[in-house]
């Protein structure tokens, strides 16, 4: 079961004016809420009224150092299958990118863009009169005022550390560390898509898998528990087993700058190529 939390916003912001080679930047026309979901925590509002409102989601599940987003709007537009999404922050000139990938849905008048595994690490800076510009593929320009912005995300986190808390999680032991254990080379290579197990494949069978790894002082991985199934016995299994040996690390370290054992939260999404 899920439910859902409004978070009001403080202050009434009006449009800011821009130069005419600029897009609009688009005000909140609802309150921030905060869902609280079985699988995740979503961070929900949307953006600009009528044909122009955008409606933005970014989501925080299993693991502690990415998040995915979603927009979606009647004029949000067509991009390729895989797209490189750029978020910058405005007026502090912070970027990052991310793959993302664009899609329609039946009977629905919006077009989505999405994103995985972004690096919270972006997030970091953001205030509470904040501007967030994304662009892609040419195509896409869209900003949006993110007032209350800080704060919104404050009680994301929230949801976070409470979601995982309620997985067993010891969050607190987390938040104690000066550096978390870092992947050593890229967390998409540890599960590839040529370790589909056969039958699972023939049997149209997917589901995402969060995980949380032991790490060693020294970085190496101890142990894999599963957090949250994906109702696959299988697919759970495999993917502990392939973490186990391919996962490697930079061990994280104590307020003394310290290696020390730690755990890494994280997820597999199983996902049969279309």
């Amino acid at each position: 079961m899920s439910f859902v939390v409004l978070f009001l916003a403080a202050t009434s912001l009006a449009a800011t004016s821009l130069r005419a080679s600029e897009a609009p930047v688009l005000t909140p026309s609802t309150p921030w809420k905060v869902d609280y979901a079985d699988e995740e925590c979503r961070l929900l509002r949307t953006f600009g009224t009528g044909d122009d409102a955008v409606t933005m989601r970014l989501a925080r599940g299993s693991g502690l150092q990415s998040f995915d987003m979603v927009i979606a709007g009647a004029h949000v537009p067509r991009l390729g299958r895989d797209v490189k999404v750029r978020m910058q922050l405005d007026p502090q000139q912070a970027s990052a990118e991310f793959d993302g990938y664009s899609m329609g849905v039946p009977k629905r008048p919006e077009r989505f863009i999405r994103w995985y595994d972004g690096d919270p690490q972006i997030l970091a800076g953001i205030t509470n009169n904040q501007k967030i510009r994304l662009t892609a593929d040419n195509k896409l320009d869209i900003t949006m005022l993110w007032s209350d912005g800080k704060a919104a995300l404050a009680a994301l986190q929230t949801c976070h550390d409470d979601l995982l808390k309620g997985w067993g999680v010891d969050i607190d032991a987390v938040h104690a560390l000066k550096e978390q254990p870092m992947p050593d080379g890229s967390p998409a290579r540890w599960v590839a898509t040529d370790d589909y197990p056969l039958e699972e494949l023939r049997r149209d069978i997917q589901g995402t898998v969060a995980f949380q790894l032991k790490i060693d002082s020294k970085g190496a991985v101890e142990n894999c528990l599963i957090l949250h199934s994906s109702k696959s016995a299988v697919l759970d299994q495999l993917a502990c087993k392939l973490l186990r040996e391919r996962a490697k690390f930079k061990p994280a370290r104590d307020a003394n700058d310290q290696p020390v054992a730690s755990f890494y939260v994280n997820r597999v999404r199983w996902q049969i190529p279309q």
